[in-house]
């Protein structure tokens, strides 16, 4: 195989290993300079995508010529949309100059006048005026607009001048300020409302707007009714979080870091001028207790003064003050780093007291069963069943790595002056801005956390299985684990999850989901597991298929011996343990007293992913079997239809507003009624849409 064909199968590889969320991507030559930038709804499809065997020979060239692939994760299209803008007047790639025409999007401004207009621009001006966005969808901020215009009396002129009303007064369009018609206090009033709307708590402005649909709705003005609808439609899609820019020139970083295990990858987002303009991702592995992660991570990251912003954003929990202190002693640079909440980290208890309660890793007592565990244990008869070294190659950013000091700082009485700065500092920042720097830190936490999981997926998580087979006193190292899960909603659409992990990553084409039988519409954990355990392994015996070498149960010593009766009936040795999520506690069959093992444990780790893997995907399907008799339900409630014809609407339109939407004659069609009928429900869904989407 030739070189280049070497270089394009290690990249075709790299673009399936790529997550299915949203982000932009970058190509890389072999002088690793950005060749072409592009932005993606799934990062996986559209970097596979290249490698498709029929594509054009521009796409073809592309390919051919890159080295190195990059991307960065947003939460949403609209942020990959404006990172993808800011790189590409960044780097200027080859490829992508003939597609852009170097614009900026469209921003909402509130000029700085006696009585403000609003507009939309691209021009933003150090002229006293207060500017919203940027918001690169067009035909939102259009709608936004004619919303304000059919909603508020705002001034239509240019320039404000003494003179008699014009049309728009007399047809309620302005509240002519040119004539006096109405103080400057009043006129504020609207103009807060609006700001309001665009960066301040929507619940109180959508209430008043949505009352007002619902009163256009009863007096039968449905298009009235519509437009104030895709009014509020416009607004939250304008106030869907933004974290890749904003008006605020400081300059700015965000750091955010996750671990699995010993692994470690540091995020670096660069905000300069109120953009991202870059961002650094670095590797490295560490057995550090986690205080001392971050602060050895700036000291190293941070060498040059030049560099270093005014203010960095890290995570809350996380100690920093001897960071502060190094950058003023040392460098000569004032730096503020404030912390910002995000997630709760889970902690496990590790107290004294917590000790001689529990049995440690090298402790296995046995204890005689509780009621909870005999209760559990009620089955009924199941029929007879015919590291290598570490990387820290900087994947981004930089040409090397900092080298991670292996230094031990001392921390004594920091984390409660930490807790206390950390709230007051996050409390002195307004709403508006709180949220934008919690938006921008989480995609930094995000990405790393996404590249953390990438590295065990890349390496297989042979260490953790090690570890679990020493714990758990196993005859091998449990290549392939299965979790089980139930979810259910006071007892209704009660499902139970199977996952499956192999060699400590998810083996997707292995999940199940069971539509429990025997529990729907009652409360009884102990027997669901029961069924679910029963029909996954009478199957796999009846079929001969493989068995797994350790199966854990979400949930405490109850759960495991509900599931352990069962394999005990069906003569199956299959080493079992149970996660229970409160304090992260490990519970073997019969044994009361479970095993505590360290936060950072490696064998915690690998099992606690196995059992949220569970938890997600139980409640996914738990959620959709909601959603889905909800909605029947709701067509149900409509006039003239019942079970059989609202079975016949879902089919044929999926969803009220879809129904709404529809003509009559279709209506009448898919439902088997007369024209007249169709008609009252085409009316009513659209109430119910409107209702629903005020909501």
């Amino acid at each position: 195989m030739s070189e280049q064909a070497d270089v394009r199968e290690a990249l075709h590889q790299y673009a399936l290993s790529a997550p299915k969320t949203s982000g932009v991507y970058l190509w890389r030559d072999e002088k690793d300079i950005v060749i072409y930038v592009g932005k993606a709804k799934s990062l996986k499809n559209r970097l596979s995508s290249y490698f498709a065997s029929k594509r054009d020979i521009k796409t073809r060239i592309l390919v051919s010529r890159a080295r190195r692939i990059e991307y960065i994760q947003t939460d949403n299209e609209y942020e990959a949309l404006l990172l993808e803008n800011n790189l590409i007047k960044k780097y200027k790639p080859r490829y992508n100059i003939n597609l852009k025409d170097g614009k900026t999007y469209p921003v909402l401004k509130i000029t700085n006048e006696r009585y403000p207009r609003l507009y939309r621009t691209r021009r933003i001006q150090n002229d006293g005026a207060r500017y919203f966005g940027p918001f690169p969808n067009v035909p939102a901020v259009d709608d936004f607009l004619s919303l304000i215009k059919r909603t508020y009396t705002l001034r239509q002129c240019k320039r404000l001048k003494k003179r008699e009303p014009c049309l728009y007064f007399h047809i309620g369009r302005c509240s002519a300020p040119c004539a006096d018609k109405i103080s400057e206090t009043d006129y504020r009033k609207d103009i807060d409302e609006i700001a309001l709307l665009l960066e301040g708590d929507l619940k109180k402005p959508l209430a008043e707007l949505t009352e007002k649909m619902k009163a256009a709705a009863a007096a039968r003005e449905f298009e009235k009714a519509a437009r104030i609808r895709d009014g509020m439609q416009a607004v939250r899609a304008l106030r869907g979080q933004n974290s890749v820019e904003d008006m605020d020139p400081e300059s700015r970083d965000y750091i955010g870091w996750a671990a699995e295990g010993a692994l470690i990858t540091f995020t670096v987002f660069k905000m300069r001028g109120g953009k991202v303009v870059g961002r650094d991702l670095y590797r490295t592995e560490s057995l550090k207790d986690e205080a001392e992660v971050l602060p050895e991570f700036l000291i190293a990251y941070y060498t040059d003064p030049k560099q270093i912003p005014p203010h960095i954003f890290v995570c809350a929990g996380q100690e920093y003050e001897l960071a502060e202190q190094w950058f003023a002693d040392r460098l000569g640079v004032k730096v503020t780093i404030t912390t910002i909440p995000l997630e709760e980290r889970k902690q496990a208890a590790e107290t004294d007291s917590d000790t001689e309660n529990r049995t440690t890793v090298n402790e296995y007592a046995y204890h005689s069963d509780t009621t909870e565990a005999a209760a559990a244990e009620k089955t009924p008869v199941y029929g007879a069943v015919t590291p290598d070294e570490a990387d820290t190659t900087p994947v981004s950013g930089s040409a090397s790595e900092p080298e991670i000091s292996k230094q031990t700082a001392a921390t004594s009485n920091s984390a409660g002056r930490s807790e206390i700065s950390e709230r007051s500092a996050a409390d002195r920042l307004p709403p508006s801005v709180l949220r934008r720097h919690k938006a921008a830190l989480a995609m930094a936490q995000f990405n790393a956390k996404e590249d953390a999981a990438r590295r065990v997926k890349e390496l297989g998580d042979f260490p953790a299985l090690e570890e679990l087979q020493k714990i758990l006193s196993l005859d091998r190292p449990p290549h392939r684990i299965e979790g089980f899960d139930i979810a259910h909603l006071h007892g209704k659409y009660t499902v139970a999850s199977l996952i499956s992990f192999k060699d400590g990553n998810p083996d997707k084409k292995n999940y199940r989901i069971f539509r429990l039988r025997t529990t729907d519409g009652i409360i009884d954990d102990y027997a669901s597991m029961r069924e679910a355990v029963a029909r996954r392994y009478t199957r796999l015996l009846n079929e001969a298929a493989e068995l797994p070498d350790l199966i854990m149960i979400d949930g405490g010593i109850g759960q495991v011996n509900a599931a352990k009766a069962v394999l005990d009936a069906l003569e199956l040795d299959i080493p079992l343990v149970g996660l229970a999520e409160k304090n992260e506690e490990l519970y073997r069959p019969h044994i009361n007293k479970p095993i505590v093992l360290p936060r950072r444990s490696a064998a915690l780790r690998v099992l606690q992913r196995v059992r949220d893997e569970t938890h997600r995907f139980a409640n996914t399907r738990n959620n959709r079997l909601r959603s889905k008799e909800e909605l029947h339900l709701q067509f149900e409630q409509l006039p003239h239809i019942g079970e059989k014809r609202a079975a016949r609407l879902l089919r044929s339109f999926s969803s009220i507003e879809k129904l709404a939407a529809a003509s009559a004659e279709a209506a009448a069609a898919a439902a088997r009624i007369t024209q007249a009928q169709a008609e009252e429900v085409i009316a009513a869904a659209r109430e119910t849409a409107a209702r629903s989407s005020s909501l």
